[in-house]
């Protein structure tokens, strides 16, 4: 229970405590570590530093990728988030004036528009 979460390859595993009448078909997942692209994102701002101060209104950072922290990719940052998806996710964020984008790895059922998980853009009915 302690010392998580684990990484399995690129995967975060976090262990929760078992409860009487826990059912795994009908629990809600209301926070998971994703990983988050920023594409378009200028070079400069392409350090470890800066997408880490960007994760922090995603979520709480956890860390970058390491092609990121070490400048090996130039055409997106990427970082590890835990996300509260009691919240609406973001799906854009501002710098300097200029609008750019966040992708989530495996959220594909997410309103792009309003950043809420559970139903992607078209059914949403945001």
């Amino acid at each position: 229970m302690n010392g998580g979460p684990w990484l399995l390859g690129e995967t975060y595993l976090t262990v929760t405590r078992w409860y009487k009448g826990f059912n795994p078909w009908r629990s809600e997942t209301t926070s998971a570590m994703v990983w988050a692209q920023l594409p378009d994102l200028p070079i400069e701002f392409i350090i470890k530093e800066a997408v880490m101060k960007i994760a922090s209104y995603i979520g709480k950072p956890i860390r970058v990728d390491r092609a990121t922290e070490f400048g090996e990719r130039g055409k997106y940052a990427r970082v590890c988030v835990e996300v509260d998806f009691t919240k609406p996710l973001l799906s854009r964020f501002k710098i300097e004036g200029e609008e750019y984008l966040i992708q989530y790895e495996g959220l594909e059922n997410m309103c792009t528009d309003y950043g809420i998980y559970g139903k992607p853009t078209q059914q949403c009915g945001c």
